[in-house]
C-alpha cells in the first residue's frame, strides 16, 4: 500500500512548513528602523523599517518608502484619546479619563468600553491598511498601571491588547507590543515585535528576551542614556536599539553598524526536520534551519526549476554545504527548511552556509552520519507521529489502528539510496529506496516492513515506510513507534493509537 500525496502532505505540512503561507509581513529580528512622529521624514535614512504616525504621513510616502524597499509602520495611539486627532469628536465624554502625566492634550480611555472605542480603533486600522502601511504600533497599551480615572485590571489590559492585534492581523498588519512589560509572557504568543522606551534606564529590559526567543524583533530607543550606556548590552540582547530625542525628530543614533552581522545562523540551529535533533546531518535529510535575520517574513514554500527539482533559492535565500547548494522547502524569518546534499556522502564534517539578498551567516561546522533518522511528529518531535492507517486516513488517539493492520510512516535522514538520490528530485512511481537496512519496533515489537523508499509525489529526502502492525501488541494511545535505519534509531517519544 502506497499513501496518497494528499493524507501525506496533511501530516507532515504543519512540520516541515508546506502549505503555511503567513498572511502580514513581520520583521526578523535583526532589523534597522527608524522611528519619526515629528517634522517632515526624512527618506534618506538606512533603515529597513519607517515608524511614522498615521494621520499625518501621507500614503504618498509610503508609496515612496515601499518603492526603495523599506517596510513602514502606523503609529496610532490605542489607549488615550488626543484632541488633535481628526477622528477626536467620535470619542464620548464617558470613555475619557485623566489628562497623561506630561501630555496636557491627551486623556486615557477605558479600554473596557469596547463598544465604543472597537468601531474608532477598527475605522484607524482601516486607514492605516488603506493608505499601505505593513504593521501597527498601537500606543498607551498599558493604561491599567498608569491612573487613568478607571479601575482597570491587568485582565482588562490583556484582553483589549488581545483584541487589538487580532483586529490588525485580519486586515493583514502585524503588530507590535509598546512598552508594557509586565505583561510580555502573556502577550508575546499574540503580538509579533516589541517596541519599548527606556527599558536599559529603568533596568527592565530582560523581559524583553521573551521576543527575541521567539524570533520576533525588539525595537528599542533610549533618550537619557548616552550609546556608549547601553548599545553594547542591546547588541548581546539582539535588540534593535537606538538613541532618538523625545520629540522623534529624523535624528537616530544605532547601536548596531554596518559592520556587523546582518544575519545569524543560531548556535544548535541546524535540525533534523522531523526530529528537531541537532546531532548530525545526512545525505538528503532534511533540516531545519533557525537563526536570525534569515529569510524574509513572508513564507514561500516549495519552488521548481525548470528541470523540475526543487529550486536552490527562495526570496533571495540560498544554502549550502561546503559549496554544493542546497534544495529548498521553505523558507520565512528566523527559520529555512533544506534538504542536505546527497554529495555530503563520506565526510566527516561539512561547512554550511546561508546567504540572504547577497549577505553571508558565518559557516557552520556540521557533523556527517550515513543516517540519522527522525520521524515526523505532531509535537516538536514527540507524541503522534505522522503515521496514516491502512484506509489512509491519519492515525490518532480518536482514530486507532488495528493491531495486524498496515500503517505508514513518514521519516526524513535515510541517507544514500538506489537510483542515487538527486537533490530536490520529486518522487516518482518508482522512488530511490535507502541502501542501508530499514526496520521498525512499535511498542517494543519488531514489525514487518514491507516498504521502505521515496514517498511519491514529495521531495527527495522523505522516507514512507509501510510496516504492518505486530498483532499481539498491546493496544492504546500512546504506543511507541520507532525507525532504525542503519544503526542509527529516530528520536524517543513518537507513538501511534493501537485499537
Amino acid at each position: 500500500m502506497k499513501s496518497t500525496l494528499t493524507a501525506a502532505l496533511l501530516l507532515i505540512a504543519p512540520v516541515i512548513g508546506w502549505g503555511q503561507h503567513i498572511s502580514y509581513w513581520s520583521p526578523a529580528v535583526n532589523t534597522s528602523w527608524q522611528w519619526q512622529l515629528s517634522g517632515t521624514i526624512d527618506q534618506t535614512v538606512s533603515a529597513a523599517v519607517y515608524d511614522v504616525d498615521l494621520f499625518t504621513t501621507d500614503a504618498s510616502v509610503l508609496t515612496a518608502l515601499h518603492a526603495k524597499g523599506r517596510r513602514a509602520i502606523c503609529y496610532v495611539s490605542a489607549g488615550s484619546w488626543e484632541d488633535y486627532r481628526p477622528d477626536a469628536a467620535q470619542f464620548p465624554e464617558s470613555v475619557k479619563g485623566q489628562v497623561l502625566a506630561g501630555y496636557p492634550n491627551e486623556r486615557w480611555l477605558d479600554i473596557r468600553n469596547l463598544t465604543v472605542l472597537g468601531p474608532i480603533m477598527s475605522a484607524r486600522l482601516d486607514l492605516c491598511k488603506a493608505k499601505g502601511f505593513d504593521a501597527v504600533e498601537p500606543d498607551n497599551v498599558d493604561g491599567y498601571t498608569n491612573v487613568t480615572g478607571f479601575p482597570l485590571t491587568a485582565a482588562d489590559q490583556i484582553r483589549y491588547n488581545t483584541w487589538f492585534a487580532s483586529a490588525a492581523h485580519a486586515r493583514g498588519l502585524s503588530v507590535g507590543l509598546k512598552n508594557d512589560i509586565d505583561q510580555v509572557a502573556a502577550l508575546q504568543p499574540v503580538f509579533d515585535w516589541a517596541i519599548n522606551e527606556q527599558c536599559f534606564q529603568f533596568k527592565e529590559c530582560g523581559a524583553l528576551s521573551a521576543f527575541v526567543n521567539a524570533g520576533k524583533a525588539v525595537f528599542q530607543v533610549e533618550y537619557k542614556l548616552t550609546a556608549a550606556q547601553f548599545c553594547t548590552q542591546a547588541n548581546s540582547m539582539n535588540f534593535n536599539s537606538m538613541r532618538k530625542n523625545l520629540s522623534l525628530d529624523a535624528f537616530r543614533e544605532p547601536c548596531r553598524t554596518g559592520s556587523q552581522k546582518a544575519i545569524q545562523v543560531f548556535d544548535g540551529g541546524t535540525v533534523n526536520a522531523a526530529a528537531l535533533r541537532a546531532d548530525v546531518v545526512a545525505p538528503g535529510e532534511l533540516v531545519s534551519i533557525f537563526g536570525s535575520g534569515v529569510g524574509p517574513a513572508l513564507g514561500s514554500a516549495l519552488a521548481m526549476d525548470a528541470n523540475g527539482l526543487a529550486t536552490t533559492s527562495l526570496d533571495d535565500v540560498r544554502v549550502s554545504f561546503d559549496g554544493i547548494p542546497a534544495p529548498l522547502v521553505y523558507v520565512q524569518s528566523g527559520q529555512i527548511n533544506a534538504a542536505v546534499p546527497y554529495q555530503v556522502k563520506g565526510k566527516g564534517t561539512v561547512q554550511m552556509q546561508v546567504e540572504y539578498r547577497g549577505i553571508q551567516a558565518d559557516p557552520v561546522t556540521l557533523n556527517v552520519s550515513d543516517t540519522a533518522p527522525g520521524i515526523f511528529a505532531a509535537d516538536g518531535g514527540k507524541g503522534q507521529g505522522a503515521i496514516l492507517n491502512e484506509d489512509g486516513n491519519p492515525n490518532s488517539a480518536s482514530n486507532p489502528a488495528a493491531a495486524g493492520s498496515i500503517a505508514v510512516l513518514f521519516a526524513t535522514g535515510e541517507g544514500e539510496t538506489t537510483p542515487v538520490g538527486v537533490n530536490g528530485k520529486i518522487a516518482t512511481d518508482a522512488p530511490p529506496k535507502p541502501v542501508a537496512p530499514v526496520s521498525v519496533s512499535v511498542g517494543g515489537q519488531d514489525a514487518q516492513v514491507l516498504y521502505a523508499g521515496g514517498a511519491p509525489g514529495l521531495i527527495a529526502g522523505v522516507l514512507q515506510v509501510n510496516f504492518r502492525i505486530p498483532p499481539g501488541v498491546a493496544a492504546g494511545p500512546g504506543v511507541p513507534v520507532q525507525l532504525t535505519v542503519g544503526t542509527v534509531s529516530s528520536q524517543p517519544g513518537v507513538t501511534m493509537s493501537i485499537r
